[in-house]
């Protein structure tokens, strides 16, 4: 079983690549057990999302 730690630092990764079989389950298993890490889970992608968001928007000024 993936502690707090390993989860949150797999969610990052997941942004950044498709994470294997073992690590989604893993990710899945300890997010059923967990309260904070769901909710990290949806900040970290509404920031990646944000972020998207805010460099369209950052070089639509440049033209």
């Amino acid at each position: 079983m993936k502690n707090c730690r390993e989860v949150t630092g797999l969610t990052l990764q997941s942004l950044d690549r498709e994470l294997s079989w073992q690590e989604r389950l893993a990710v899945r298993l300890h997010m059923v057990i967990c309260s904070a890490c769901p909710k990290f889970a949806r900040q970290a992608q509404f920031m990646r999302s944000a972020m998207g968001r805010w460099k369209s928007y950052s070089e639509q000024d440049k033209r």
